[in-house]
């Protein structure tokens, strides 16, 4: 629709004295039916004015039964039914009564804000009609083939998938048989299946049809559709936080193979849907990419390898394609004919979204522990590079956090503030955030932490009290305040004191590349940089740090770390403890040190016998250039 159509829009529903989300949706409803309506009987119904339009036969004559069914959205807002009805007819020319998607019309309406506390994603037309394109080409279709969606939302699969089997031409299979006896729909909000049924009424152009759209809990609930050929959809990502531990307990219980402590409710959706398909039947899922190496998908990982054929897997490595959401996802088709597995066409994507690698992975390579997808010949690199390291990270030292003060803007400063508050200076300890290191190098900004929890009483200290006092509301309506566990002036959780004035190799959570520091002047870090200290008797810091920066490291790890933006990877402890390195004897380790990082590159290659064409042609493509 055109953009100026959809603000006048907007501003009707503003208008309304209603909250937005509640008005979006009478409008919705409003104009989903107003339109239906012009599809029956021609836009000339919009010649009248809106008053005489109610009154003629043409208001109520070709209702359909959805409307009826779905009329406790109806507000009745005679003002705004009025302001609609102009706007439509000012804008018909806007208007496709074929190609209306009041799904389509939903997601324009809302903001970034409200999808995000819907958590409501939408998948783009291009990849729906990709993931059902490919999953009819492994299967044989006819009258007696079932679809069914798991969380159909405004029903984008649903609506597809009626065109796509339409357009088969199956011998005694028109419209109404095609959505009333093929096409299945389930979610659990009641106003999503409004949209997926409309949605398909306007495709479709058929009147009162009887859709097989459940308004329940496919993971939860208890119910009996029989078995269907295809299953596809986009299933919610909700992660453990965003969960009741009542609903969480459910989900432990019914689904053991797949789910437990912090996994996602999504793998919940694989093991169901499993149940309930067909022999030699498939499943098409768009989800997070992060299912192939989160630390809480162990178990699906092993599910999916064990119990299906993986035809194709399109990973979109990090990047991501949903509008208003940062969600990396990738797009599995799978098969539960295990009887003779073929080699996985695995697809990886660009920042552009065009395909630039594409290769056949064996489907036997895959381990639990994490999918590492590879070519021949980076695998084969990456697996002589694990077999001859000989120490886990986790073994030499210990990761930990920095610091989360609850709130920086009280307690991160700047000289001028320092100066102009006479801040005790004992209370001042130099702070860097992840956006401070760069290139293996700390860009200190001149910023500085006001370490309060040293402060014994309030009247030692009160230059630094008096400073923090004029954020004293919002400091204590944090949580640990509440409850009692923290002085309204403590830090949120201000870690050991001496991790940070002692030796320690620091280090961003998120970055493009391996950007490992040694910090000897005792920097105080915010909780998106971790660090290392408590190194072993047997290990040289120095050493540990220059092997950390190494290309070849960097290779290594890269190709088993979580990809979580555009060549931006995850270095969070659970990754990083269990990786490995190799630890040569302490004598070597110091000559190493000493002679500085083109040495470490030139020991490393020896000792995993890496040739120069590895080098330029593996090991330069996954390292940042600095």
């Amino acid at each position: 629709m055109d953009k100026s159509f959809l603000r006048e829009i907007a501003q009707i529903i503003k208008d309304m004295e209603y909250d937005y989300i509640c008005g979006v949706k009478y409008v919705i409803f409003f104009m989903s039916k107003l339109i239906y309506n012009c599809k029956q009987e021609g836009f000339e119904i919009l010649n009248f004015d809106y008053e005489d339009y109610k009154s003629t036969l043409f208001f109520s004559r070709h209702e359909a039964k959805i409307f009826t069914d779905y009329n406790f959205l109806d507000l009745n807002d005679t003002k705004a039914e009025q302001n609609l009805y102009n706007l439509l007819k000012s804008n018909r020319r806007f208007l496709e009564t074929n190609d209306f998607n009041p799904g389509n019309l939903y997601e324009q309406l809302l903001t970034s804000k409200e999808k995000k506390s819907l958590g409501q994603v939408y998948t783009p037309l291009e990849i729906i009609i990709q993931m059902l394109e490919k999953s009819l080409s492994f299967i044989k279709i006819d009258k007696h083939s079932r679809f069914l969606d798991p969380s159909c939302g405004g029903g984008y699969f649903l609506t597809e998938m009626f065109r796509q089997i339409k357009s088969l031409n199956i011998d005694g299979v028109d419209d109404r048989y095609i959505l009333e006896n093929m096409i299945y729909g389930i979610d659990i909000d009641d106003f999503a299946i409004f949209l997926a049924k409309t949605g398909m009424l306007f495709a479709s152009g058929l009147n009162d049809v009887e859709f097989k759209i459940f308004n329940i809990d496919y993971i939860t609930d208890s119910f009996d559709m029989g078995k269907f050929d295809i299953i596809a959809g986009n299933p919610p990502y909700v992660g453990h936080k965003n969960s009741t531990a009542a609903y969480k307990k459910t989900l432990y219980e019914k689904y053991p193979d797949v789910f437990y402590d912090k996994s996602d409710i999504s793998y919940c959706f694989f093991k169901k849907s499993a149940d309930i398909l067909k022999e030699d039947g498939i499943m098409t899922f768009i989800t997070s990419r992060y299912f192939m190496e989160a630390m809480y998908a162990d178990k699906l990982r092993k599910f999916l390898k064990q119990n299906f054929q993986i035809l194709s897997l399109a990973d979109y490595s990090g990047n991501t394609v949903f509008k208003d959401a940062m969600i990396s996802p990738a797009v599995i088709i799978l098969s539960n004919n295990t009887g003779n597995k073929k080699a996985i066409s695995y697809v990886k994507y660009n920042g552009d979204k065009n395909a630039h690698d594409i290769f056949n992975f064996n489907q036997d390579k895959l381990k639990s522990s994490g999918w590492i997808i590879l070519r021949d010949e980076e695998l084969n690199l990456f697996e002589r590079i694990e077999e001859i390291s000989n120490t886990y990270i986790k073994d030499v030292c210990t990761i930990k956090q920095g610091i989360i003060t609850g709130l920086d803007k009280a307690f991160i400063v700047d000289e001028e503030t320092i100066e102009k508050y006479n801040i005790e200076s004992y209370l001042l300890k130099k702070w860097i955030k992840n956006s401070n290191i760069r290139d293996s190098v700390i860009k200190y900004n001149n910023l500085y932490l006001i370490y309060s929890n040293n402060i014994k009483d309030e009247e030692h200290c009160p230059n630094a009290i008096k400073y923090l006092s004029s954020y004293r509301e919002k400091l204590e309506n944090r949580r640990e305040c509440q409850r009692g566990y923290r002085r309204w002036f403590d830090l949120q959780w201000e870690r050991i004191e001496s991790d940070f004035e002692n030796p320690k190799i620091i280090f961003p959570y998120k970055a493009k590349g391996n950007y490992f520091y040694y910090d000897k002047n005792a920097f105080f870090c915010s909780a998106d940089v971790y660090f290392a200290n408590g190194f072993q008797e047997a290990l040289n810091p120095d050493y540990l740090v220059s092997y950390l920066n190494s290309s070849i490291f960097e290779f290594y790890f890269k190709c088993q770390a979580k990809k979580v933006g555009n060549a931006v990877y995850e270095y969070y402890p659970n990754k990083l403890n269990n990786v490995k390195i190799y630890l040569p004897q302490e004598n070597i380790q110091q000559n190493i040190s000493d002679l500085g990082k083109i040495s470490i590159e030139i020991f490393l290659k020896k000792v995993f016998n890496i040739s120069e064409e590895e080098v330029n042609n593996i090991i330069n493509k996954y390292v940042q250039k600095r």
